[in-house]
């Protein structure tokens, strides 16, 4: 069943097109004011001298181009106003889409094939905005003015005819090059685009490793396919739009060539010779609208294809959001499995249950799946087997921000978002201000921010011209999941962003809220690892209680050897 907003612009798109329909159809009945003063002129109006005549077709021919122009520009506002509508509800829809799908469907693809299946949206917007429509409307009175020559001028229609069949099919080979060229085209940008976001994402490691020629050499391939492909798809156009003007002068030419010969043998009148050349310009305009839209629709099915492929991702129903408890903190893993698309089993029935004051260290090497657990209990992920339950509810199956009152995930580098320190620590007001506050001044936050001249309304663009260090962001990114207050907290390395100060301080709050809440930390620093009153060793997919021979997890120094 389509949505709210797919039938209000259904609607809207209903209602502009009966309108566009009227309005075309009296614009080219319009259009013909222009041909019957021109026969009517030279026919009959001259060789009469007739003033009066003239002067009421002048008066009648002007009001018809005052009404075609006003009739254009109205034309024109709603084919604007309707490709508006199209961009910005389908791009809400594509984007609410996107952020309710799975993590595992969406991670299938980079970031930059995203992009460039969004972009897709406003390559749209000319066909869904009527633009394509006003050139189906116009095409059928190609037709009618053929005939109206073929009556005025007999066998002179074969000319302009035979012109328009010559240009279908080179218009139909000139598509038929371009779909191949635009294909390749839109191959290699999504190339680019992940190339350009990766390049990006890690350009401190990029620096730091002094990667720099090894990208450039990368980005100079990459830019050197897709300027080609960029240069023969401009080519082939520039070529459709050059023979579309070929072939309107071959016409115009031909028709006066052809109709002055039958002026001379005295089988048309000067008049009907005039009235067909205008009607011979007026079947090329739709006729070269026609082509420009043929070649621009070639992109069209692939774009159509990339906006379809955001909407064939399946998204989350969260139906158990209604049946998760207040937050108790109470966790239970029964029997659950796991395993990555076509890789091997990473989790092998895994049961856990923790109450509140429960803390557990899970420690193992490096691929193990230690991560995959927590992103298991935060609901990114679900089990290939068995169920994980919160709470009472499975986590992929709770709205995300009725479960992060539930389960505060702590990660190793936090989000920064742009925006102010203030909204950074409130999530943009989604969380309560005061308990935000709270949290800040535990971790020490605020004696950091007032510091600041502008305090809390600081704004952050987290990159490195940011006026505070990064420490001091993950203590954000940390205090912005406390402050709503879940009772299940989940800490995954948090501690590797943060200088001696910030450590301190975090730790402390760990242990404050250790007695009220359900812990699972992952850490490489022992006294982190402290915190938990047991600890786990995650090997080979399932969880031991004691260490593997031929494991060197417990080689990890203590925390003020390991920070020097």
């Amino acid at each position: 069943m389509p949505n709210q907003s797919q039938m209000t612009m259904s609607h809207e798109f209903r209602v502009n097109l009966i309108h566009l329909v009227l309005s075309s159809l009296v614009v080219n009945l319009l259009a013909l004011a222009m041909p019957i003063m021109m026969l009517q002129t030279y026919d009959r109006i001259l060789p009469n001298h007739g003033y009066g005549t003239l002067t009421l077709l002048v008066f009648g021919v002007i009001t018809a181009v005052i009404l075609e122009m006003l009739l254009r520009i109205a034309r024109s506002y709603l084919t604007s106003w309707s490709g508006a509508v199209f961009e910005h509800k389908t791009a809400c829809r594509a984007m609410e889409h996107i952020l309710q799908s799975p993590m595992q469907r969406f991670e299938e693809q980079g970031s930059g094939t995203y992009l460039q299946k969004m972009a897709s949206i406003s390559r749209l917007r000319g066909f869904y905005s009527g633009q394509a429509l006003l050139t189906i409307v116009d095409l059928p009175f190609i037709f009618i003015f053929l005939f109206l020559i073929w009556y005025i001028a007999g066998n002179l229609v074969f000319v302009p005819l035979g012109l328009f069949f010559a240009f279908s099919l080179l218009a139909w080979f000139v598509g038929y090059k371009l779909r191949l060229q635009v294909t390749e085209q839109d191959f290699s940008s999504k190339i680019r685009y992940n190339f350009i976001i990766e390049t990006l994402s890690g350009i401190h490691s990029l620096k730091g490793l002094g990667l720099e020629k090894f990208f450039l050499r990368r980005n100079d391939r990459l830019q050197s396919r897709i300027s080609l492909a960029h240069y023969q798809v401009a080519l082939t156009n520039n070529i459709a739009l050059n023979c579309g003007m070929l072939f309107s002068q071959v016409m115009t030419v031909a028709v006066v060539s052809v109709g002055a010969l039958k002026v001379i043998h005295g089988d048309m009148g000067t008049g009907g010779l005039a009235a067909c050349v205008l009607l011979s310009g007026r079947i090329m305009q739709p006729v070269q609208r026609a082509l420009s839209l043929w070649t621009r629709f070639q992109s069209f099915f692939i774009d159509r294809k990339e906006l379809q492929d955001i909407f064939n991702l399946p998204t989350t129903t969260y139906s158990q959001t209604r049946q998760i408890r207040k937050p108790t903190g109470h966790l239970l893993l029964n029997n659950v499995s796991f395993q990555y698309e076509k890789d091997h089993q990473l989790l092998r029935n895994l049961d856990l249950e923790l109450h509140p004051g429960d803390s557990l260290a899970i420690s193992g090497s490096a691929g193990s799946g230690k991560t995959t657990i927590l992103h298991l209990i935060t609901g990114l992920i679900k089990p290939s087997k068995g169920e994980v339950l919160v709470d009472g509810a499975q986590p992929h199956q709770v709205n995300p921000a009725i479960l992060s009152t539930h389960v505060g995930y702590l990660p190793e580098k936090g989000t920064i978002f742009y925006g102010t320190i203030r909204e950074n620590l409130t999530f943009f007001n989604s969380a309560n201000e005061e308990d935000a506050m709270v949290v800040a001044r535990l971790l020490g936050i605020d004696d950091a921010v007032a510091i600041l001249p502008e305090g809390y309304e600081t704004q952050l663009t987290d990159n490195v011209t940011d006026p505070i260090p990064p420490g001091l962001k993950q203590r954000i990114a940390i205090a912005r999941v406390l402050a709503n207050k879940p009772r299940i907290i989940l800490f995954d390395n948090a501690d590797r962003g943060l200088d001696k100060h910030g450590y301190n301080l975090m730790f402390g709050v760990l242990g404050r809220l250790k007695p009220r809440t359900v812990m699972i930390i992952i850490s490489d620093d022992r006294n982190i690892l402290r915190l938990a009153d047991r600890e786990y060793f995650l090997h080979r997919g399932r969880l031991q209680e004691t260490a593997p021979a031929d494991s060197k997890i417990h080689n990890v120094l203590p925390f003020r050897e390991f920070r020097i």
